[in-house]
């Protein structure tokens, strides 16, 4: 988190300079953003035998993204986002577990390549603010399922890094590492049916691959550009 806050307090004169228009080869602009995000984990609990299964989530992801362009191979962008993040373990072979959480994420990050042809990649960090938690425990034919508003049961605010290889027409591969475990070890009690389920996981690293779009603000002044050109006519 610290590396994160000094990276962006080092990047606040660029950002600055950028409103007063003082670079003249800079260019800024938005880029929407959203993903399929493909994540894993990596989970601990004693001598338990944890399988991670791949979990598949499309909805919802959506990014805002500020890009400042400093020349035609080097700039930076920041932005803010909500995604959906989480992992599937058999912790058992009775029990299979999903728990998942809607985050609000700050990134920022870096970006070196061919930039006016869209080829570029970027590695950067966010800090994401787990606010919407939701289990699903499967024990034999029996589920049981449990939802919080800023759960105890994963960690508050989780930082990641980050690493976009960005193609033409906008489209991108993420590879996305937390650096806290996802699940707080001693809250993870389960109970399904009046059977609790003993779970205390001591690391519960979360790893994701992302393949999305990210896309240019189109202009929203259309009308301007045509009265310009009817009083070019005269």
């Amino acid at each position: 988190m610290k590396k994160i806050l000094i990276l962006f307090l080092l990047l606040l004169p660029s950002i600055v300079r950028s409103q007063d228009g003082s670079t003249s080869s800079q260019k800024n602009y938005w880029k929407s953003a959203s993903e399929l995000i493909f994540s894993w984990g990596n989970v601990k609990d004693g001598s338990k035998d944890i399988s991670s299964v791949i979990r598949f989530s499309m909805f919802f992801h959506f990014q805002e993204q500020y890009h400042i362009d400093m020349n035609e191979h080097f700039g930076v962008w920041l932005g803010f986002g909500i995604r959906n993040v989480g992992m599937i373990n058999d912790i058992s072979d009775s029990v299979k577990l999903k728990q998942r959480s809607y985050s609000f994420g700050v990134p920022i990050a870096f970006k070196i390549g061919n930039l006016p042809k869209n080829m570029y990649a970027s590695i950067g960090g966010e800090a994401e603010l787990m606010f919407h938690y939701k289990q699903k425990a499967f024990y034999d034919d029996t589920k049981y399922r449990k939802s919080e508003w800023f759960s105890d049961r994963t960690n508050l605010i989780n930082p990641s890094v980050f690493l976009d290889l960005n193609f033409k027409k906008g489209a991108y591969i993420r590879f996305k590492y937390y650096l806290l475990d996802f699940l707080v070890e001693n809250k993870q009690t389960i109970s399904v049916d009046g059977t609790k389920i003993d779970y205390t996981p001591e690391q519960s690293q979360l790893f994701y691959v992302a393949f999305g779009m990210a896309l240019n603000h189109k202009d929203k002044h259309p009308k301007v550009v045509i009265e310009d050109a009817a009083y070019s006519m005269y």
